[in-house]
């Protein structure tokens, strides 16, 4: 019997060969498009799941409300991961370490290899993230001062192919370490990913400088929510005494005035997508985009869907003798719908087929666009070909089953008797789908535009700042750092080089918080600072709202001089700030405070991005900064770079040189959204291509099922034109309905989706008129080239059908 329905539908398929091969690549194409989704899904969904007892494991967070000012991140003071250990019972382990924020240039003998992630953790990091030793023991190799753990590539670059382990390796110029152990690079995602590792075991006991990433292991059976109940009592009293000798005040009263310090855990494999607060130790994915490609994906795949119904019922009248026959001679309903889901079911394996193939072509560009590293022939295989075919029979059965009971519900009569083509119902449903169709493709056209719009909006921002024809460098040595001001005049030398500067941070980077009270008041304000040298305003074109910049002849090192943005004076309600001395304290002491007086006021500029709104901002003089910047000039770029370089390396010749454009930096912060519309754009344009292949699909049918009545209106003087217009009218009419649905439903997905931007595009009105415009030349091209053929046809040919 299957024998025989695996016969009919390849007969069935071959005879109608056109409309097979619309419904076979419509169908491959919303399946490439979900095998892609799936497989990017399976790779943002993986991170940190190879850890041992990854679901024991949890990262400790800060969230901070100061003075209206709030802090939210993955950073927790010093102390806490010794506390964890040592005071919960709840607790099997726990680690911290420091994230080094930029390259450093390791030595050994005479080969020199910039390492790119490196950390400093204490002896117990190994318990929590279980590398594989390749050399050396996880238990004691960070428990001396000068220890130190390479990755193999690392020991690699550095030691070639000699062993590794007891050689001595330089740190930066400035410290010697002893490698205690080398470590295979983990099989899986994680949030973060180090080659090298510094021993640091020191514990201070200052519990308001948020400066390290604390991880804990929970034992098993232990409940995270009362252990979160008995962290939060046993870490405000060690606060308590910091925080009241800071604000002068008990804790009751500070937090009663709206202020705010708690720690928060987040299970490590939430991290990923889940984490975007300030000091992530690199940028994580973000769940949203997950929800949006599922939403795609599922949209491209209802349109194919829809393709594959509205031509399986709109040619029903082809089948219905069929049926008829089939009926007569014995065939039930049951056997009939098995038939027609037999051949559905078959057109989608081979567009699944088709599917793996254009996976392949299109991978590589996916992986481009997106920045993964997503293989269809990895480990995930097996589960990759089981989803595919379970979604391809459950596709099956959904795109065959209307088509199925539709056509087995014929009446073995009425067909024989040739009335079966005044089915209402199948074409209100097919109007139907075609609504829908153009509904989700509209939804998608919107979208993609309002996309662009928002990050061309973000692009086009004024920053406060002018990145372009700037370069920074990062100062190595302390020779350099301390000597610099006295080597600007040497870059200055060159015409193209208009200005040298120097700085802790550049636009791009996380700046630090620090507490300042200005004299006089016990009242200490949160401000996000940043050491700059000389210079610094100029090179980047900052532009001052009152006072004056840092300069040479009045101001120096031993005494600071501040200066507040905007914000801050704004924010923190500052009155008159300029002349007042201003001051912080340094070390475990708050009453060793070092005051220094605010020389001016600066207009705000962007350091974080757009996804922070700015914050106050003070910004200080100093010499040791280790980031310089150098403005030059647009003529002869290269040649300028290259003097430069030449000079610094006389200078400093230990550390090659190195430099990136402080606008691609700045740049930078908005790739992931970048990526985000690129694919959300190719989507999109796919969307459009199967909505067009099934509406050319059932036009050409519906020109076909018309070419009696084409021919009695041209044999009755009809134009060319007006018959045109005949056929095309009823398609415009339902794109039309399709905008409809689709402008309240892209309305309020835009509204979500722009509030997670702390600046956004007021939601505008011509993305919506575009996209039906857009649509209606879509429809109108698709459906006007079928019309045009039969519009001039030789209605001779028409007339003589029977």
């Amino acid at each position: 019997m299957f024998k025989n329905y695996l016969k009919v539908a390849l007969r069935s398929l071959n005879k109608n060969r056109a409309y097979a091969i619309i419904n076979i690549l419509g169908l491959a194409l919303g399946l490439t498009v979900t095998i892609l989704v799936f497989l990017f899904i399976k790779d943002e969904t993986s991170y940190d799941k190879h850890w041992s007892d990854s679901d024991r494991i949890y990262r400790v967070g800060i969230n901070a409300n100061m003075m209206g000012q709030t802090l939210s991140g993955p950073i927790s003071p010093e102390p806490m991961a010794g506390a964890l250990r040592t005071e919960f019972t709840d607790i099997e382990t726990a680690t911290r370490f420091q994230s080094i924020r930029q390259e450093i240039l390791m030595r050994h003998e005479q080969t020199k290899v910039y390492i790119q992630n490196a950390a400093r953790a204490d002896s117990v990091f190994f318990k929590v993230f279980d590398y594989k030793f390749v050399h050396g023991d996880p238990e004691t190799a960070l428990k001396e001062d000068n220890a130190i753990v390479l990755s193999q590539e690392a020991a690699r670059k550095l030691f070639g192919d000699k062993n590794a382990m007891g050689g001595i390796v330089n740190y930066d110029n400035r410290n010697d370490y002893i490698v205690k152990g080398i470590v295979e690079k983990p099989i899986g995602n994680s949030h973060f990913e180090f080659d090298m590792f510094l021993s640091q075991n020191g514990n201070n006991k200052i519990w308001m400088s948020n400066n390290h990433h604390t991880y804990f292991k929970l034992k098993e059976g232990a409940n995270i929510i009362t252990f979160k109940e008995e962290m939060d009592r046993n870490f405000m009293k060690k606060i308590a005494p910091q925080v009241e000798r800071f604000a002068q005040m008990p804790l009751e009263e500070f937090m009663a005035l709206g202020n705010a310090f708690e720690y928060h855990v987040m299970p490590l494999q939430d991290i990923h997508l889940n984490s975007n607060g300030d000091y992530e130790i690199r940028p994580n994915g973000n769940i949203m985009y997950i929800y949006v490609f599922i939403g795609i994906a599922l949209l491209v795949i209802l349109i194919a869907g829809i393709n594959f119904m509205n031509l399986s019922t709109a040619r029903s009248g082809k089948r219905a003798k069929e049926v008829g026959v089939r009926k007569v001679t014995g065939a039930s309903r049951k056997m009939l719908i098995f038939q027609f889901l037999t051949e559905s079911i078959i057109q989608s394996f081979i567009a699944l087929f088709l599917a793996f193939i254009l996976v392949e072509l299109f991978l590589p560009g996916f992986n481009n666009i997106l920045e993964t590293n997503i293989s269809l022939f990895n480990e995930n295989l097996g589960q990759t070909i089981i989803f595919s075919l379970l979604i391809t029979f459950i596709y099956g059965l959904f795109s065959g089953s209307y088509p199925a009971f539709f056509l087995s519900a014929f009446k073995p009569i009425a067909v024989l008797k040739g009335d079966f083509t005044k089915t209402k119902g199948g074409g209100m449903l097919r109007k139907a789908l075609v609504v829908t169709q153009f509904t989700a493709s509209t939804v998608l056209i919107i979208g993609m535009i309002i996309i662009f719009q928002q990050i061309s909006f973000l692009h086009n921002k004024d920053i406060g700042f002018k990145g372009d024809q700037v370069i920074v460098v990062p100062v190595q040595t302390d020779q350099m750092t301390a000597n610099f001001r006295n080597y600007k005049d040497i870059f200055l030398k060159n015409s193209n080089v208009l200005n040298v500067t120097r700085a802790a941070f550049y636009p791009g980077d996380n700046p630090n918080q620090n507490m300042f009270k200005f004299e006089g008041s016990s009242e200490y304000l949160p401000f996000w600072n940043m050491d700059v040298d000389y210079d610094f305003f100029e090179t980047l074109d900052i532009q001052m709202a009152e006072g004056r910049k840092f300069n040479r002849e009045m101001d120096n090192d031993s005494i600071p001089s501040y200066i507040l943005n905007e914000t801050a004076v704004k924010n923190l309600n500052i009155e008159n700030p300029i002349g007042k001395r201003l001051g912080t304290s340094f070390g475990p002491n708050p009453e060793n405070i070092i005051y220094g007086k605010v020389i001016g006021i600066v207009k705000d500029f962007h350091i974080e991005g757009f996804n922070q709104e700015i914050r106050p901002m003070l910004l200080s003089n100093s010499n040791n900064v280790w980031f310089a910047a150098f403005k030059i000039a647009p003529n002869n770029m290269n040649a300028t770079i290259d003097y430069i370089e030449s000079e610094w390396n006389k200078l400093e010749p230990s550390h090659p040189f190195r430099y990136t454009f402080l606008d691609q930096k700045f740049g930078a912060l908005l790739r992931q959204q970048e990526n985000f519309a690129t694919m959300f754009l190719f989507l999109t344009i796919l969307a459009i291509i199967i909505s067009a292949m099934g509406l050319y699909g059932l036009s050409s049918y519906t020109a076909e099922q018309r070419t009696k009545e084409i021919g009695i209106r041209k044999v009755l003087g009809a134009s060319v034109s007006q018959i045109m217009k005949m056929l095309t009218t009823d398609f415009m009419k339902l794109v039309l309905i399709a905008n409809l649905f689709a402008w309240p439903i892209t309305y309020l997905l835009a509204k979500d989706w722009l509030s997670n931007f702390s600046y956004q595009i007021d939601m505008p009105v011509l993305p919506y008129v575009f996209a039906t415009v857009l649509a209606l030349i879509i429809a109108l091209i698709t459906v006007s080239s079928q019309a045009y053929l039969a519009a001039n046809s030789d209605p001779i040919n028409a007339l003589k059908y029977e």
